[in-house]
């Protein structure tokens, strides 16, 4: 159980970061030096999900460079992430406590 309670904590901090960098590129979408982030998310060899932030080397197409509806899309995405997650962790705990109750 404590594997899938993990793998549900990924899931929530991926998520936290996912929004994070996408706040950021919002705040900073009107700044023509900014490079906006990019948060991928790759899931590892134990299932749980995995997060990288980087900036492009360099600006590329027409300023503004930070597409504010891809932005919002992905926003959304992370929040059904996150309440996935939190459903996943609710889930395992309540698997918990049949399983304590049973042997109890």
């Amino acid at each position: 159980m404590s594997n899938v309670m993990n793998i549900g904590l990924a899931g929530l901090r991926a998520a936290e970061t996912r929004v994070a960098a996408r706040a950021q590129n919002i705040v900073n979408w009107q700044s023509e030096d900014y490079r906006p982030l990019e948060a991928r998310q790759t899931t590892d060899a134990g299932g749980a999900p995995r997060i990288t932030v980087s900036r492009p080397p360099e600006l590329s197409g027409e300023f503004p460079f930070v597409d504010l509806a891809a932005e919002l899309v992905d926003m959304q995405l992370a929040k059904h992430a996150y309440v996935a997650s939190t459903k996943v962790i609710k889930t395992a705990d309540e698997m918990t406590k049949t399983l304590l109750d049973t042997f109890a």
